[in-house]
């Protein structure tokens, strides 16, 4: 098992010392170094930009968490952000930020090895390693990995939209039923929007081929019915609106 590189981030010293010890106690994780606020975190990773995984809080001086995240999506690294803080009011903002996860004080240590867990298969996909609910793009097909198959599926006519659920896992919704994987949306994002799909939501992936019916809301954003899947049905947020409707010539 390769070396997960972690850094941690919080203004309190005893918060820091929680976390670290929740963390050194899995196997395979290394903590590379702390942080007391965001402008430290940056010059960090100015100097150290190989991290995998950034524990952040929130509210810090000089520079808090939100403020960090949005400059480290402007750097283009690798690392996987999780937001860990004591307010659920800011888990919106942290996931518009394209946060790996979320966590709040008191930490559960199940919650983090979950997190790391699902780390783990995200960086044994990118180098090159088979694990459960992995998805690889090949010429024509889409290959998701249960636990026990492989599934070769053709993404433009079996996979119909990508969701998340409880943001530590993602389903496929195929025309031959729902796939389970622990990818993030932004990985499969990565590779299936050159393959005809768009993210209309942090939380969905929709293939445009498959959309049966749009129907505009009373807000001003859009819901959709995909085909085989009606009563799942799909937002399209403020966000993403704009380039969908220019995607669609709506």
């Amino acid at each position: 098992m390769e070396e997960i590189k972690t850094l941690v981030a919080d203004d309190e010293l005893p918060a820091r010392g929680e976390l670290k010890y929740e963390l050194s106690a899995i196997p395979g994780v290394k903590i590379v170094g702390e942080c007391a606020n965001g402008r430290e975190v940056l010059q960090f990773l100015k100097a150290h930009p190989n991290v995998d995984i950034l524990f952040l809080d929130i509210e810090m001086p000089i520079m808090n968490g939100l403020e960090c995240a949005r400059e480290i999506l402007q750097m283009d690294l690798p690392l996987k952000i999780v937001f860990a803080t004591g307010y659920s009011q800011f888990a919106l903002q942290a996931f518009d930020l394209e946060a790996f996860d979320y966590i709040l004080k008191p930490y559960s240590e199940n919650r983090i090895r979950r997190i790391i867990e699902r780390l783990t298969d995200s960086l044994a996909l990118q180098r090159g390693k088979i694990v459960p609910g992995e998805v690889r793009v090949t010429s024509q097909k889409v290959s998701i990995q249960t636990k026990n198959k492989t599934l070769m599926i053709s993404p433009s006519e079996e996979i119909v939209l990508v969701c998340t659920e409880k943001s530590d896992r993602s389903l496929f919704y195929t025309t031959s039923g729902i796939v389970e994987s622990r990818m993030t949306l932004r990985d499969i994002e990565s590779l299936l929007t050159p393959l005809g799909f768009f993210r209309t939501h942090k939380g969905y992936i929709v293939n445009l081929s498959m959309i049966h019916e749009i129907q505009p809301q009373d807000n001003g954003t859009l819901l959709l019915t995909m085909t085989s899947y009606e009563k799942q049905k799909v937002p399209v947020s403020r966000h993403y609106i704009k380039a969908f409707k220019s995607i669609l010539h709506i």
